[in-house]
Order: structure tokens, then sequence, then C-alpha cells
């Protein structure tokens, strides 16, 4: 399906505008975006406005109160806090979605307010990609006349599947996909069991080549067992805390944050190697640190697939792909290992094998950082 164009040349360079990455330029008022992208089992929705827009919207109705309570014209933590439900409420009903005319309830509200006055919803809608899907955006009757919102629909390959410019009078987008769940390639089949959950996990980190060019700059530097078994520990102890936390959602990171961050500890980690390959003190710790990245990140593959603490029994699929992710860890450490003490008995490995593959691995994280910054 080819992506749905404005007819009208303002709105087409108004869309253009959007592509401007708006980390740098903030929101401006009476403009709002709405990111939508298919994952294996759940639409996931990013709507972000400027809080005066947002303020407008909670002093709409009398039992309301302003979200810039004492009208300075900033916004304090008590002040967000103070509205957190109200906000939620307003959140939650900020779109409506419809798979094949069948309504989809939101399984998740996070809720976040950025340091250039922008504030962000994440929503979640669980369930296989439609052969028809209806958007409905619900705030234009709370916002100033004239608000402007434009949606966008992406493939989980990132492919654009439509987009348009809403506004009060018509807010509301409807796509007809093709290949209903193909999602743009063969869709994974759902998993509800444990041994599912388990191979899940053991085939995310043999095919999550930046977990495992992290795992292997971290090995490559270990010249004995104990030192080995110190990485491993640290590195799995920390990605479990995460995912769980993750999982359980009592915490929530954007993937536009996290997917960068890894990409950083990779080059960190290659970086370090080259710089002083031996006598590398406290790896243990950073080790941890940047496991702890790694984590939310094996967090987003139980969130695509809906799994969350307040939709389904999240222990199965915690539990198993956990493991499978250990499992399939220890695996690779057991090939890796014994080849890496082998080379490093060579005098010519240690003075230049080192260093060669730490370059090598901290290039790959900043091809990976560039990607994950500017073309996702």
């Amino acid at each position: 399906m080819k992506p749905r164009c404005s007819r009208k040349p303002i709105l087409f360079l108004a869309c253009l505008a959007l592509a401007l990455p708006w980390r740098a330029i903030g929101h401006s008022t009476g403009l709002s975006t709405a990111d939508l992208k298919f994952t294996t089992n759940c639409l996931e929705a990013e709507l972000t406005m400027a809080v005066a827009d947002l303020t407008a919207a909670l002093a709409h109705g009398e039992t309301l109160h302003p979200l810039d309570a004492n009208q300075d014209g900033q916004i304090s933590h008590d002040e967000f806090t103070s509205s957190l439900e109200q906000l939620k409420i307003l959140a939650t009903g900020a779109l409506v979605v419809e798979f094949d005319g069948r309504a989809v309830g939101t399984s998740a509200c996070k809720l976040a307010l950025d340091e250039k006055d922008n504030f962000h919803i994440q929503l979640n809608f669980p369930g296989e990609r439609p052969a028809k899907l209806l958007l409905r955006a619900t705030l234009f009757g709370h916002l100033p006349a004239g608000h402007l919102e434009f949606v966008s629909v992406h493939d989980r390959d990132g492919k654009l599947l439509g987009n348009r410019m809403l506004n009060a009078q018509e807010n509301s987008l409807a796509l007809t996909l093709e290949g209903g769940g193909a999602a743009g390639s063969p869709a994974e089949p759902r998993v509800s069991s444990f041994g599912g959950f388990l191979l899940m996990g053991v085939k995310h980190i043999w095919t999550g080549y930046d977990h495992l060019m992290f795992l292997f700059a971290l090995l490559l530097v270990c010249d004995n067992f104990k030192a080995a078994i110190q990485v491993v520990t640290c590195f799995t102890v920390a990605h479990s805390i995460t995912l769980a936390l993750a999982t359980l959602n009592l915490v929530w990171v954007s993937s536009r944050v996290v997917e960068p961050s890894i990409a950083a500890s990779i080059i960190y980690v290659g970086s370090e190697n080259f710089i002083r390959s031996e006598g590398l003190k406290g790896r243990w710790l950073i080790t941890f640190l940047f496991g702890l990245v790694h984590g939310l990140g094996f967090a987003s593959v139980l969130r695509d697939m809906g799994v969350i603490s307040n939709t389904t029994d999240v222990a199965v699929p915690l539990v198993s792909f956990n493991l499978g992710v250990e499992a399939g860890q220890i695996a690779i450490a057991g090939v890796l290992l014994p080849l890496i003490w082998r080379v490093r008995r060579w005098e010519l490995f240690l003075k230049r094998g080192v260093p060669v593959c730490s370059a090598v691995v901290a290039a790959m994280g900043g091809y990976w950082l560039i990607q994950r910054l500017w073309f996702n």
C-alpha cells in the first residue's frame, strides 16, 4: 500500500517539517504528533505535544484543574505529580484504535515530560496486525481551535504504511493493510508455553548481534576462568533485574533511548579494550551498569508481544524467556572462551589481535549508534 499523502501543498510542507529531529527543535503549541509502529503482537503509539496544549486540555472542564497551577509558565515536579491521575485519564483515551472494526483497549499508559517541555504519552494496543486499521484522535475537543495532529503508522521493518494531518473536523485515519497479519514479513507465531518462550530467549541472544558483540568484547580480555565468571555473572544479574522490572511494568524507558545506549556500551567496552587491553580492573562494575541497559533491550521483546504485568500472567514468559537468554549466553561463552584462551597464548595476538578485534567492536558500535540515532 502506498503511503497516503496530503492533498494540500501546505499540509505536505507541514509533514516535511515534521521529519526534522523533534528533540532538537521541540514541539510548538497547536501541533502534536502520534507515531505508531506495529510490533510482533502489538501496536505501539507515542503521542507528543507541547505542555501549553496539555495545560489547555486539562483546564477544559470544571472537574479538571490546570497543570500549571501557579501560572508561572513552568511545570514543577509537584504540579506534574498532583495532576498525574488526571493526566492518565486524559492520556488513556487520547487515541481510539480499531482492528478490523473491533475496538482495542490500551494495555499500558506511560507518561513523561522532557526537558524541552514536550509531553510524551506511550500507549500499547495488543493484538495481531489487522487487515483494516482505524485510528481516531479524541483530544481535539479539549484543545484550542485549529490544533493539528500529525499521525504516522509504520510497519515492523520501519516502512511507512500511512500518514495524515488530523484536525477537529477530520480526526481519523483509516488504512487497509496488505497481507493482514503479515506485518511486512512472515508473522511470528504467538508463543504461550514455557518451552516456546525458552526457545525465543535462546533465539534472541543468538540473533542479537549487538548483545553478542558486547559479550565478545567483555570476554576478549578475560585471561582466566575467574574473570570470565565474574563478567558473565554481573551481566546476567544486571540484565535480569531490568528485564523483570520492565516486564512487570515498574520501569519504562523508550527504545529511542535504550537502543542507542546499547550501541554506546559497545563503543565504550571496545575502546577500553583497545586503549588498555590488560589489567582492566573494575570491569565487573561497568559490565553490571551496561547490563542494566541491555536488560531493557531484552524486555522490548516481551513488550512487543503484549506481555506486561497488567494484561496477562507474566511469570511463565518472564522466567522462561530469561532462562533462554542465559542458556544461549552460556552456550556462546562456552564456545568463545576456549578459543580466546588458546589465541591469547600467542604474544602477537596480545599485541595486535586484541587491539584489532577491539577496534572492530568499537566501529560496529559506532555504526549502530549512528543508525539508531538518525536512521530509525
